[in-house]
């Protein structure tokens, strides 16, 4: 484990283009401030420093970790997909993202009490209502850089392959503050009990709920996100300090998403209407469809955008995904 340099040693550092050694020093001082709950400077602290960079000048994301190979194959540090003016959640959803905020941004107070923040969040909820969005966000607001575990990369066909890859990106949380975000957890956390699923799924899924009670919520936080809920398994949903619910947005969520999506574009006419006929679709197909009217808007010339145009582009959304949600016709077979 590395250690904090005393500022003499910042100094030095500095002073002797020490990279490696000034980068740890500077890490500590932003960790020491977000510590404090001094969100703000340690954000900017964290820009100014820029992320590390790997011997093909690509940007790794890793900030103080051993520079092992397995692990930046395992973990993908994303570019920001929002800002803390998009986030778009209502109701529970909104009550329980912030109160998680609220205790990592208190949680020298919760400490004086012997209280620890919620660290190990669990999102679940239909594909497209902004379960990676959230993660996003929640990454940005709290000054942590968001780490995607790749599940392709985790998952081997050697026998324990796959629990060791798991327990890397955990331990890798557990050495340098970041958010670790596990999407489509279900493909490693299926329910035990599963008949058709063979052992080593099973062995993989023990490996996960070991790796969960080794997290150490210290200053990262873990958010898993999953679309079948209902394949989890029981001892994985208790591991977890809150679970949250993403539903299908409703109608006035879906229309202030599809004006943020067009600000900068001069529209006519009302919107509401194409949120109106947008009913039982996710932020994902809202966005493909205003995206489709944007275009064909710029294609045709015209420098406006009509609010008619969004309402058809959605009713054309929602009629290919009936098409694709039907089943093929069953021909007979050749005798």
């Amino acid at each position: 484990m590395l250690g904090i340099p005393s500022p003499a040693g910042r100094l030095s550092a500095f002073r002797e283009n020490n990279e490696s050694s000034f980068r740890r020093a500077a890490e500590s001082i932003i960790s020491d401030e977000l510590a404090a709950n001094h969100h703000e400077f340690g954000r900017e602290l964290q820009r100014a420093l820029g992320p590390v960079r790997n011997g093909t000048g690509q940007s790794t994301g890793l900030r103080g970790l051993s520079k092992d190979r397995r692990v930046e194959e395992l973990l993908f540090f994303p570019k920001p997909l929002t800002d803390p003016t998009r986030l778009l959640v209502e109701g529970d959803t909104e009550r329980q993202l912030c109160r998680v905020i609220d205790e990592q941004s208190n949680r020298l107070k919760l400490a004086e009490h012997g209280y620890r923040p919620k660290a190990r969040l669990l999102f679940w909820g239909p594909p497209g209502c902004g379960k990676t969005m959230t993660a996003h966000y929640l990454s940005i607001r709290l000054g942590l850089p968001l780490a995607v575990l790749q599940i392709s990369s985790a998952i081997s066909s050697f026998l324990g392959e796959t629990a060791s890859r798991i327990q890397q990106a955990f331990d890798a949380a557990n050495q340098s503050p970041m958010m670790l975000f596990l999407d489509e957890v279900d493909a490693i956390a299926k329910d035990r009990d599963d008949e058709h699923d063979v052992g080593e799924l099973k062995r993989v899924v023990n490996s996960l709920l070991q790796a969960l009670d080794s997290f150490r919520d210290g200053k990262s936080i873990l958010v898993a996100a999953s679309n079948h809920q209902y394949l989890l398994d029981s001892a994985v949903w208790r591991r977890f300090d809150t679970v949250i619910r993403f539903p299908l947005p409703s109608e006035k969520a879906r229309e202030e998403f599809m004006r943020q999506l067009l600000s900068g574009v001069r529209v006519v006419g009302s919107l509401t209407p194409a949120a109106k006929a947008s009913h039982r679709l996710s932020y994902a197909d809202v966005e493909r469809a205003v995206t489709e009217a944007v275009k064909t808007m710029i294609l045709t010339g015209r420098d406006e955008l009509r609010g008619g145009d969004v309402a058809e582009e959605v009713k054309l959304v929602r009629k290919q995904m009936s098409q694709a949600r039907k089943r093929l016709p069953r021909t007979p077979r050749d005798t």
